[in-house]
């Protein structure tokens, strides 16, 4: 099956990008061509679900789809524009006008790529007028600045990477040559989707496994847990193990009292998404009664798929929420809550040089900064944190304390609480 790429620009921009696509068998070219930047929107929103990769003309629709969120800049790319692109229109102006320039107008082209082709290639007598910008720039206001300059007898012409402001510029009678890249930068954008695209399959083909344990296990082992009745309670669990490792194109086995593995892969189990599991413990507890963790591992290799399972089944069973946790190969935990609610955070924290030594936990250092981010606050009390992170106020006051001493918290001043009583202190977090 062909990768989709979506190629983006004016038609006859599109039609290069498609006949460099076609050079790589793994992907089919799916054209999406617009006369004005501004109908990108409409026309990415409504070709978004068969694409799964995007090849832009240049800067200026990649950033449009980019910024607003049309696209994951992952997931997308464009043709950088090199000198050579400058140079061979430039050559082509010259032969067209008869005349060496003196001086003129360009646009988009980056000043570090400049800067390298002055220095080799072109004439010190050349005067370059030059407009840089990084992302978008509305063609108006593009147009406005080669107009300026040359009604201003400035420039001998202008040389646009914009197709709209060419247009626009050979209407008005302005000398005007449009700049675009060669098929050496097309087929660079190319090799690094191409490269995403391998990066992604092999993601999707990493072991994963969903760990699923029956919720207060440990509280239940007396002579009362084996009894016929708790027995017939696993086997209907059983029975709903099978019929949702089947969904996720995975096998089951028990691993132990009350706990059980699926495994399968992470493309499988990215398809179906959280929800199937907050299902899953709707229908076990409705069906067996039995309530159940559910957490998911991933790994490079089954022996870290495991490790990383048992590591999130273990907090699981000390949280005892019904919050599914996933920990993938760099250790990084995803909390999903049932009200749809995700954190993410850091079990590894590298510390800068210099700075005091590690005394608490990384996990708990970077889970206090997704908090802090998630909830857009940097002033917290021992108060905060023991709501955060479902601990005792002496506990969260010794945290504090230890990220005081390692400069990551900051005391700033205190609050009353409304009893009698020392105010409690007030920390801003300084957690990147």
């Amino acid at each position: 099956m062909k990768i989709k790429i979506g190629t983006v620009g004016p038609e006859d921009s599109v039609e290069i990008l498609m006949e460099e696509v076609k050079k790589h068998e793994e992907f089919e070219a799916v054209p999406i061509c617009y006369k004005q930047t501004s109908d990108l929107m409409e026309l990415i929103t409504k070709d978004q679900s068969e694409i799964t990769y995007w090849l832009f003309s240049g800067q200026a629709p990649y950033d449009m789809a980019v910024s607003n969120g049309l696209v994951d800049s992952r997931n997308a790319g464009y043709p950088p524009l090199y000198g050579a692109s400058l140079l061979g229109r430039l050559v082509q102006g010259h032969y067209q006008a008869g005349k060496l320039f003196q001086s003129i107008s360009l646009d988009t082209i980056q000043e570090k790529e400049l800067d390298e082709i002055k220095q080799t290639f072109l004439p010190q007598e050349l005067t370059l007028h030059t407009l840089f910008y990084p992302g978008y720039k509305p063609s108006e206001d593009i147009i406005a600045f080669h107009k300026e300059l040359y009604e201003q007898n400035k420039i001998d012409a202008a040389f646009t990477c914009i197709r709209e402001v060419y247009i626009e510029l050979q209407k008005q009678g302005i000398p005007c040559y449009r700049v675009t890249a060669t098929k050496q930068s097309i087929q660079q954008a190319l090799k690094y989707l191409k490269e995403r695209a391998q990066a992604e399959l092999y993601k999707k083909a990493q072991i994963a496994i969903v760990a699923i344990d029956i919720r207060n296990q440990n509280e239940k082992k007396d002579a009362s847990f084996y009894s016929m009745k708790q027995k017939y309670q696993e086997l209907d669990l059983r029975r709903w193990l099978l019929h949702y490792a089947e969904k996720v194109g995975g096998s089951y086995m028990q691993i132990g009292d009350g706990t059980f593995f699926i495994y399968t892969t992470r493309g499988e189990l990215e398809w179906h998404g959280d929800r199937l599991w907050f299902q899953f413990m709707k229908d076990a507890e409705s069906n067996t009664t039995l309530q159940t963790n559910v957490v998911i591992g991933y790994g490079r290799t089954a022996l870290e798929a495991e490790s990383n399972a048992r590591s999130a089944l273990k907090e699981a069973q000390d949280k005892n929420s019904g919050t599914i946790i996933y920990v993938d190969e760099n250790k990084r935990r995803t909390e999903h809550q049932p009200n749809n609610e995700v954190l993410s955070y850091e079990t590894r924290r590298i510390s800068q040089e210099g700075s005091a030594d590690m005394t608490l936990s990384p996990a708990v250092i970077n889970k206090i900064s997704s908090l802090s981010r998630h909830y857009d606050q940097d002033l917290v009390t021992a108060q905060d944190i023991s709501t955060w992170l479902n601990s005792s106020l002496r506990n969260a006051n010794r945290i504090l304390a230890k990220l005081e001493d390692m400069n990551l918290a900051k005391q700033t001043g205190g609050e009353q609480s409304g009893q009698r009583g020392r105010p409690r202190r007030i920390y801003r977090l300084d957690i990147h």
